[in-house]
Order: C-alpha cells, then sequence, then structure tokens
C-alpha cells in the first residue's frame, strides 16, 4: 500500500505541474480570452493530478498507521477514530 501511494503521489505531481504548465501558456490564454466556451487544455491534468495526489496521501498513511499498529507502537484502539 505504501508503494502504491508513492507512485500515485509521484504520477499526481507530475499530472498536476504539467496541467499548470498547459494552462499558462500564450494559446491557452488567448483561448480564454477570446470566450471560446472551451474547457483550459491543462484542467483535465490539474484534476486528477489533485486526486491522484491526495488519494496517495492517504494510502501513504494508511500504511504508515497499518505498519506502526503491526509493530505494536500503536493501542488497537487509536486506528478505530
Amino acid at each position: 500500500m505504501m508503494v502504491a501511494g508513492i507512485v500515485l503521489l509521484i504520477c499526481g505531481g507530475v499530472s498536476l505541474l504539467y496541467g499548470l504548465i498547459q494552462n499558462s501558456s500564450l494559446q491557452a490564454q488567448l483561448m480564454s480570452a477570446l470566450g471560446s466556451g472551451t474547457l483550459n487544455p491543462g484542467t483535465p491534468f490539474m484534476v486528477v493530478g489533485a486526486i491522484a495526489a491526495a488519494v496517495g496521501i492517504v494510502l501513504m498513511v494508511l500504511a504508515s498507521r497499518k505498519k506502526k499498529a503491526a509493530s505494536g507502537q500503536l493501542p488497537p484502539n487509536s486506528t478505530q477514530q
């Protein structure tokens, strides 16, 4: 679960940055200013990237808590809050 979280976090971050770069291009700004009514080209990458990064962080936290609970560092009831 930890590896999947790290992969999602990295891929989400790359997708988010790619979307930001696409939205800041001159062509995207001109199309938005001319009011074509279309979605900016980087917006889907930004949304998917943010969601993937958030899921990756959640997976990493859950894996860390599960590992600590298995090693006895956390009481068994602390994972049910």
